[in-house]
């Protein structure tokens, strides 16, 4: 199964998503929670940007060019994030 985490250690916030976004994993510690809501949310959701951009990286690398009729595509503000945590080995 293809997932990506991404992590604030600032915050404490944890997010596992698969590609497409889809979330498997949320983890908050009391640092995240003393954030407010709207704040939380905007963390959550960021880190859900990050961990989706490289889920659908990792995805890219498996099926090729059937990619974007799959919607999975990568933003390009996260690519340059992405392309910093692709293994070698996965790297054509």
């Amino acid at each position: 199964m293809i997932t990506a985490h991404a992590h604030d250690p600032d915050t404490g916030i944890s997010v596992e998503v698969g590609p497409g976004g889809g979330l498997r994993d949320l983890a908050l510690d009391p640092r995240s929670l003393r954030l407010g809501r709207s704040e939380l949310a905007r963390a959550i959701l960021a880190l859900v940007d990050t961990a989706t951009a490289r889920a659908n990286a990792r995805a890219r690398h498996v099926v090729g060019d059937a990619v974007p009729a799959l919607g999975l595509g990568v933003e390009t503000r996260l690519m340059a994030s992405v392309e910093d945590t692709t293994p070698e080995t996965w790297r054509v």
